[in-house]
């Protein structure tokens, strides 16, 4: 039996500055002041029970009855352990806080002024030095091999390969062409570009991604407001029977400590979690930066722990994105010749990787059209997510003269003509795209072709048909590789009751083929742009959270209506701003990750609240016997047999150590392995549950134990 995969967040490829530790502590410190700590009922609390017993412990006389003049030591004990309680919430809010702001320093370091060379003439022939600076939208600029882009600008001249390992922490060069976008402070690493600037300096990618990471740690996510809300209800009860007690003893003069109280108070108060819980957030959302993903809302992260639906793209998030041609197949009376030459043809003028691997194929094969040299491309169609083909119409010169024997292009070209007296030069004489779409504008179809397509793309493959003068030709075999590891991860998100849907632009069989590879039960196949916004809707219609990721424009709305919308940094302004995280890398796969990271800080907080909520259960044994001794009924629940005064300061010590203890586990998260949410709940239960009422016991006991040998007391 295989074990379960185990879950690792992806590394970190810029280093993390270091935190200066002096500032965290300065900052820690500053916190400390009831403005700023009153936001944190609890603490906020527990730093007023720290006043009233530093008053004890300076006059008793100022309150009587409750104090006693021979306690002032004792008193003070009992201050500095309560103004250290407040003190360890406030460091673990400062280190998590340093961290945020180390992300955005990494990024602001990113973000620096480069030299720029304005175009000034139409012929590009006349230029000026400024700086990044002093540029705004719509000037044009000329960047050269080795040069920084200053700005973010959309390429309108020129191909060139780009490092945008800056800002993505993507190692491999990304090939821009006209139309694409360029984000300041990439480099370009080969030939040269002209283009025009998107944005104002002050309106850049980059300095709204700075703006989102420094306001990512303020939001606080829905369940954090429920769990705020649950803490200020405990503290409310708690503090109620304290002052019940204490009123008690007072009319009855039973010679009660309120020293002993606050304690007991500060014990049941569920400080852990008030403590560590602003922690918890900001680190989880600082994880989610140090991977590349920025949060634009608190409620996004925590949507992407609670998903249940989510919604992958095949190409480049299971599979590897770039589909290879890997056979001609011709239909009919044609021949493999005729179906290479055509697609040679139609492709040579399509970028796309699909396009270019077909002239290679070609080329391969030895399929080059000899006409090649010659004849003429008097348009290209590119492929269109709505139509879901392209082609080229070909032009023949006059002085051309056919040579005998063969169907060669221009020969079947003329066969055309005749058989089509009224076609003109805009018609695309060789199109090219999936066989259901060409299959409605050719005019005849080879016998048995649905049949023939779905033998063809049963095996996983992707098919394109292509015709030429109206009838199909044949068939191209694409073939687009799973990305190792999927399956495993498209399993451990079936494990914790996540439904992962694959959606895809190919044919039913090829859909079909990989869903069953890597193991996912729910696909659509045939896709259209609208055709995710309507999956949105009909899962969110049946009571899930939905997650996703885009780039495109038609992207935008799906992006806007999911739970979880993931916008890749190299997509489109209106998919950025539709979505609730942008990520960096441009990784479609990284959806992934981010629902697993999501799983991870909800496990996190789970973690944390159930041990606090033990601990507490824990203390209450621990003092109530030990303030209540005289009364036989409860002297037998001492069992650890501990003085009132010994008691109280070791149950104060491990309230407050406990803190510390637990800021690297906020910090870091728990251990995440995909399991289902019965089984995590379990583990919190057994691990955090049950090992949080047995620790104190422990742990009081052992600090009681020194300070006893240590004549503390």
């Amino acid at each position: 039996m295989d074990s379960e995969p185990q879950f690792s967040i992806t590394r970190i490829k810029n280093p993390r500055p270091k935190l200066y530790k002096i500032t965290i502590l300065k900052d820690s410190i500053r916190r400390l002041s009831p403005k700023m700590l009153y936001k944190n009922a609890v603490m906020f609390i527990v730093e007023i029970c720290f006043l009233i017993v530093a008053v004890m412990a300076i006059d008793p006389s100022l309150i009587p009855k409750v104090s006693s003049p021979g306690e002032r030591t004792f008193y003070l004990e009992v201050a500095i352990v309560l103004i250290l309680t407040v003190w360890f919430s406030t460091l673990s809010d400062s280190i998590a806080e340093a961290q945020i702001k180390n992300t955005a320093s990494t990024l602001r370091r990113i973000e620096k002024e480069v030299p720029a060379r304005k175009v000034l003439s139409e012929d590009r022939r006349e230029f000026a030095n400024v700086t990044s600076k002093q540029l705004k939208k719509g000037d044009l600029l000329l960047v050269r091999k080795g040069e920084v882009v200053p700005i973010d600008c959309e390429v309108i001249e020129g191909i060139a390969m780009v490092d945008e390992s800056l800002l993505t922490g993507e190692s491999a060069n990304v090939r821009k062409s006209s139309g694409d976008t360029v984000l300041g402070g990439s480099v370009i690493t080969t030939d040269s570009i002209v283009a025009r600037v998107s944005v104002n300096p002050s309106e850049t990618f980059l300095n709204k991604l700075i703006k989102l990471v420094e306001s990512s740690s303020r939001p606080k996510t829905p369940n954090e407001l429920a769990i705020a809300i649950l803490l200020v209800g405990f503290t409310a009860i708690f503090t109620i029977i304290i002052i019940s007690i204490l009123a008690l003893g007072v009319i009855l003069d039973l010679g009660l400590d309120l020293s002993v109280l606050i304690a007991l108070y500060v014990s049941l108060l569920p400080t852990t979690i008030g403590a560590l819980l602003p922690a918890i957030g900001i680190s989880g959302i600082n994880r989610m930066s140090q991977n590349r993903i920025i949060i634009k809302s608190g409620k996004a992260i925590e949507a992407a722990g609670d998903t249940d639906s989510l919604l992958l793209d095949k190409t480049g998030t299971i599979t590897r994105g770039s589909r290879t041609a890997i056979e001609f197949i011709p239909l009919g009376k044609h021949t493999k010749k005729d179906v290479g030459e055509a697609a040679f043809m139609s492709s040579w003028d399509d970028e796309t990787p699909e396009g270019k691997s077909m002239v290679e194929l070609a080329y391969r094969e030895g399929l080059v059209p000899h006409e090649f040299a010659i004849i003429g491309r008097v348009k290209f169609e590119e492929f269109s997510a709505s139509t879901r083909k392209s082609g080229a119409s070909l032009e023949e010169p006059s002085d051309f003269i056919l040579p005998k024997g063969g169907r060669d292009l221009l020969q079947r070209k003329r066969i055309r003509r005749k058989y089509d007296p009224d076609s003109n030069e805009d018609v695309i004489d060789i199109i090219k795209g999936a066989p259901d779409a060409i299959k409605q504008i050719v005019t005849s179809v080879p016998l048995n072709y649905d049949s023939i397509v779905d033998e063809a793309a049963r095996n996983g493959d992707t098919i394109m048909t292509i015709a030429e003068g109206g009838e199909i030709l044949g068939l191209i075999r694409l073939r687009d590789e799973v990305k190792p590891g999927v399956k495993s991860r498209i399993s451990s998100v079936k494990n914790m009751g996540i439904k992962p849907v694959m959606i895809t632009g190919d044919q039913e069989a090829t859909a079909s083929s990989i869903s069953r590879e890597v193991g996912i039960d729910e696909y659509v196949s045939r896709a259209k742009p609208e055709t995710k916004y309507d999956l949105v809707k009909k899962e969110q219609a049946r009571g899930r959270i939905v997650a996703m990721i885009g780039d495109g424009t038609n992207d935008a709305p799906a992006l806007a209506a999911s739970d979880v919308g993931i916008a890749m940094a190299s997509g489109t302004e209106p998919a950025k701003e539709a979505a609730n995280m942008v990520d960096l890398e441009s990784n479609p796969a990284k959806i992934i990750d981010v629902v697993m990271m999501g799983k991870q800080i909800l496990m996190t907080r789970g973690a944390v609240t159930t041990f606090s909520i033990a601990n507490d259960v824990a203390k209450y044994f621990v003092i109530v016997p030990v303030m209540f001794a005289a009364l036989p009924v409860l002297s037998g629940l001492n069992i650890l047999h501990l003085s009132p005064h010994i008691a109280v300061i070791s149950a104060l010590i491990f309230n407050a150590i406990i803190i510390p203890a637990l800021i690297p586990l906020a910090l870091r998260g728990t251990a995440f392995r995909p399991q289902s949410a019965m089984r995590i709940f379990l583990k919190n239960v057994l691990v955090y549950g049950i090992g949080g009422v047995l620790l104190p016991f422990a742990g009081i006991a052992a600090i009681a134990f020194l300070i006893a040998h240590l004549a503390v007391i």
